[in-house]
């Protein structure tokens, strides 16, 4: 479990700092990439709340817009770093 979860948020990070940089590109087709893919696999993992903004942004995306992206990428990685916090404490327990 240590291993995906690490897997996941070391993915993920990779994903939001390429969602970041679409967002200043204003490049809409890579943001409704990376961010379809992010929600997706944060559903996967159960990391529901952070699947929100990013179907937010996907959604815009798709229709070739970013406005908004920074706000929704701001609350998703708000949601991601929480998780992190609460799922270290849970495994910590596990030790």
């Amino acid at each position: 479990m240590r291993e995906l979860v690490a897997l996941y948020f070391q993915q993920a990070g990779e994903i939001m700092i390429g969602l970041r940089k679409a967002s200043r590109e204003r490049d809409a087709a890579e943001a409704n990439h990376l961010a379809h893919k992010l929600a997706g696999s944060s559903l996967a993992c159960g990391m529901s709340a952070a699947a929100e903004p990013l179907r937010k942004i996907e959604a815009a995306a798709r229709d070739g817009s970013v406005e908004g992206a920074d706000e929704q990428l701001a609350l998703a990685t708000s949601y991601l770093e929480m998780m992190r916090d609460k799922i270290e404490i849970y495994l910590a327990s596990y030790r």
